[in-house]
C-alpha cells in the first residue's frame, strides 16, 4: 500500500472506533460523539500503529499551529540566478501561514536527512457539522498546495477531513444507499461552488460506519416491548482527500 491509502484507512478505522467508543461510554448506540476531541485522538492513535519505532517514519503532532506547518511546505533551500562565477547563489525558505491562522487538528510529517517534512494536514468535525465550518476545514487544507517561497512551491502531497453525520428513520438498504449518495452529492457541491476549492483533486469517500438493525415483527420481545428507538439510525463517515491534480 502506498502512504496515503494506509493513513487514509487509518482514519476510516478512527471513525469506526470512535462511535463504537460512544456506546462503550453510554451504553446507547445510537449516541452522538459530543467531542470533536475523541475522534481526533482516535486518528492520531491508529496512524501511530503504521510507526515501526517512536516516531518512524511518522511524527503526528496534536493541535499544530499552521505558521510552523505552513512553513515547512516549501523547500528549505533553493538556488536563484545570480551574476557570480557559479551563476547562481544560495537562498532559503521564508515564512508562511494560513489566511485562517490557528491549529490543525492532525499534522503528520516525515524525516527527511535530519528535517521534518510535512506529509499531511488532517482536520476532524463529529457529527454533522455546518457547511460553513467544512468550507473553512476544506479552504485551509487546500491553502498548503498553493504556498510559494523563495525556494519554490509547496511539496504537500494531500490533506484530508473526516467528519460524522447520522440520519433517523432507516428501515431498508434503499434509505441507507440513498444517505450515503446525499452527503456526497452535498460535499461534492461545496467543491463544485468554490474557486478556492474547484482547482484541486478531492476524493470523497462516504461509508456506512454503523446502522441500527431492523427487528423482525414476529420477535415476542417486540411484540411485547415495542420498538427500542435504536433500529433505525445510520451513522455515515466521510473522508475527503485532497492534493494537486
Amino acid at each position: 500500500m502506498s502512504t496515503e491509502s494506509d493513513i487514509i484507512n487509518k482514519l476510516k478505522e478512527a471513525l469506526k472506533t470512535s462511535c463504537d467508543d460512544a456506546f462503550y461510554f453510554s451504553d446507547d448506540e445510537t449516541q452522538l460523539i459530543e467531542a470533536e476531541y475523541l475522534l481526533t485522538v482516535n486518528a492520531a492513535k491508529a496512524i501511530k500503529e503504521l510507526n515501526h519505532y517512536f516516531g518512524e517514519p511518522y511524527k503526528i503532532r496534536l493541535e499544530n499551529n499552521t505558521k510552523k506547518f505552513a512553513s515547512a511546505c516549501t523547500p528549505l533551500f533553493g538556488r536563484k540566478k545570480a551574476d557570480n562565477f557559479l551563476g547562481y547563489k544560495s537562498v532559503i525558505r521564508t515564512e508562511n501561514n494560513s489566511k485562517r491562522s490557528g491549529n490543525i487538528d492532525i499534522a503528520v510529517y516525515t524525516t527527511s536527512n535530519g528535517l521534518d517534512s510535512p506529509l499531511c494536514a488532517i482536520e476532524v468535525k463529529g457529527f454533522n457539522p455546518s457547511k460553513e465550518l467544512i468550507i473553512e476545514d476544506l479552504e485551509r487544507n487546500s491553502e498548503y498546495f498553493e504556498l510559494t517561497s523563495p525556494t519554490g512551491t509547496s511539496t504537500l502531497p494531500f490533506t484530508a477531513f473526516i467528519a460524522l453525520h447520522s440520519y433517523k428513520s432507516v428501515w431498508d438498504d434503499d434509505k441507507e444507499n440513498k444517505n450515503i449518495e446525499k452527503v456526497r452529492k452535498r460535499y461534492q457541491g461545496y467543491i463544485n461552488e468554490n474557486s478556492s476549492l474547484n482547482t484541486l483533486s478531492h476524493d470523497i469517500d462516504v461509508m456506512t460506519i454503523r446502522r441500527g438493525a431492523s427487528p423482525c415483527p414476529d420477535d415476542p420481545h417486540i411484540q411485547e416491548q415495542g420498538l427500542q428507538g435504536d433500529e433505525d439510525y445510520h451513522f455515515i463517515g466521510i473522508v475527503i482527500t485532497t492534493k494537486k491534480h
